[in-house]
């Protein structure tokens, strides 16, 4: 007979972790567009950073919510941290200061991605408690 594995809680952020960065995301992202104006979204590459940011906003939000599809929160809530580590990536690359500048958004931008993945595939490194 096998004994029973124990194993400490981990402290993954829960539902109001996720929904507090899902709005603050999304506040942030709408409070810039009235502070720049809407004329900010002629220009392509904003017009992405902006539109990733309130999705990866909305989904890290939707995530929280019971949803009548069949979709599992730690999904959208993995898809919404990679819509995230886009809009920050959109957000810093045209700006080009230097090599240093991209090499230091590329390495920020994925890392915010491996998270993403890595809690959208349900993996051992970065986890969601949803039922907290």
């Amino acid at each position: 007979m096998k004994a029973p594995t124990i194993s400490a809680p981990t402290g993954g952020m829960g539902r109001r972790g996720l929904r507090v960065l899902g709005v603050f995301i999304l506040l942030l992202n709408l409070a810039l567009l009235f502070v720049f104006g809407f004329d900010v979204l002629t220009d392509p590459s904003r017009f992405v950073q902006v539109a990733l940011g309130v999705l990866g906003g909305l989904l890290l939000i939707g995530a929280t919510v019971d949803l009548p599809w069949n979709v599992e929160p730690h999904r959208l809530a993995g898809v919404g941290y990679l819509c995230l580590a886009s809009s920050y990536l959109f957000a810093n690359v045209p700006a080009f200061d230097g090599i240093g500048w991209v090499a230091i958004t590329v390495i920020g931008a994925l890392s915010i991605g491996f998270i993403g993945f890595d809690i959208a595939r349900d993996g051992r490194h970065f986890n969601i408690d949803l039922d907290a």
